[in-house]
């Protein structure tokens, strides 16, 4: 087997291989011989079969079979042989073969790019310094407390920051409804401005199950064009009126949130402001890394990311409402090329200081994944093995080790 290697982009290999026509055909006669003693044909016994009515009824499928089976074989023996390392599964661009001929093929594949790393030790970070003072966790457990606040039905007025749940129907300036132009079950917040000014406002007051007419000035970029900073009539029916009610900063709320007590949860917060300096020294020290390399990054692993952020598009909307695929590619597309570039530059400089993650290493993120659920390390093991996570782990913990390598090897100022 001869074959050449071209490299039309960094990180893209296209194999053209040739395979002598006495190999391939070797391959199509034991083919051939084995159809012969197992195939049944009208007319004829089986293993009677003759050789030339055999290629005539089944000729190119055994050949189909031959090539699907050994080019696979021979595309892996030329990346051996070229010392190529494929991240993707390699395209087939163009097959030419007849019996008794040569077999020439051309192939693509994608790898990693070969990059050359920019300077990465001694890179000057500042820590900011930081001393949690109660008032910052004070601050930090309000901001909990209102990630965790409930919404409930209250039967008074509507006030400002109330929400409301209400049908919004369009009427013309003399308050008559506009067939068609009804929008049902709105949510939204009093004093929040959404439809314009005065909008609120003149729902304050406002019960469940109550009409009220309002007349307002519709925002500049409200989603209509033609009533987009006009004069606008609705009519609102409301059916609820709610108000949002943070849990109690106690023991109970503690525990809820997986906190021994309201004191632990409160040191756990401590703890996380003072850390955090010492991630912001690790982002800043990465960014300035890769801010420093520009490089074309492989296709399919840029597809591969967009494929993950539009899957768990779909998963948020719980396919509900459709979503602009196009759209969501496009705007991701950015942040999907940092982050692989991010990936390649810290898997390269690993590579270049032999950073490896040991088994112990390895063994133990197991262990902690397992202990937060009733599976055993084994079984985890067994799990992630099959579904592709025990390369994301490992490959995480290396970037750790990469980092911690980076800050190690860093020139930090005090802020």
């Amino acid at each position: 087997m001869n074959y050449t290697v071209s490299e039309p982009k960094p990180w893209k290999r296209v194999l053209e291989i040739e395979v002598p026509s006495d190999a391939i055909q070797s391959e199509l006669n034991e083919a051939y011989a084995r159809y012969s003693r197992e195939v049944r044909l009208p007319g004829f016994r089986r293993g009677k079969v003759p050789m030339s009515v055999l290629k005539a009824r089944l000729g190119n499928e055994i050949r189909a079979e031959v090539l699907e089976k050994k080019i696979p074989e021979y595309l892996n023996s030329a990346h051996e042989r070229a010392e190529i390392k494929p991240i993707s599964q390699p395209v087939i661009e163009e097959i030419d073969f007849d019996e008794g001929q040569d077999l020439k093929l051309r192939a693509s594949v994608e790898v990693k790019p070969a990059i050359e790393l920019e300077q990465y030790r001694d890179l000057r970070v500042t820590r900011r310094t930081v001393n949690a003072t109660d008032e910052d966790v004070d601050e930090r457990l309000e901001r909990l407390r209102e990630r965790y606040a409930s919404v409930v039905r209250i039967d008074g007025e509507a006030e400002k920051d109330h929400f409301i749940r209400a049908d919004i129907q369009h009427a013309d300036a003399s308050g008559v409804p506009i067939i068609g132009r009804k929008e049902e079950n709105q949510f939204f917040q009093v004093g929040s401005g959404r439809l314009g000014e005065g909008f609120d406002t003149q729902l304050a007051g406002v019960r469940a199950e109550e009409d009220r007419t309002v007349k307002t000035a519709l925002p500049s970029d409200y989603p209509d064009e033609n009533l987009a900073g006009q004069e606008a009539c609705f009519i609102v029916h409301v059916h609820e009126v709610l108000e949002r009610q943070l849990p109690e900063a106690d023991d109970d709320f503690a525990v809820d949130i997986g906190m021994e007590s309201l004191d632990a949860l409160k040191q756990s917060i401590r703890e996380e402001i003072e850390r955090e300096p010492d991630l912001e020294l690790r982002r800043d020290l990465v960014t300035q890394i890769v801010d420093a390399h520009d490089f074309e990054v492989p296709e399919s692993m840029m597809t591969a990311f967009l494929d993950q952020v539009v899957a768990d598009a779909r998963r948020s909307t719980r396919d509900q409402d459709p979503i602009d695929e196009n759209g969501l590619r496009q705007e991701y597309r950015p942040v999907a090329n940092s982050q692989i570039m991010r990936h390649l530059i810290l898997d390269a400089i690993a590579e270049q200081e032999g950073l490896a993650v040991e088994q112990e290493e390895l063994d133990e993120r197991l262990e902690a994944v397992a202990s937060r659920g009733q599976a055993s390390v084994d079984q985890v093991r067994r799990l992630f093995r099959e579904n592709g996570r025990l390369d994301r782990i490992e490959a995480d913990l290396r970037e750790e080790k990469v980092v911690e390598f980076l800050v190690e090897h860093a020139d930090i100022q005090t802020e």
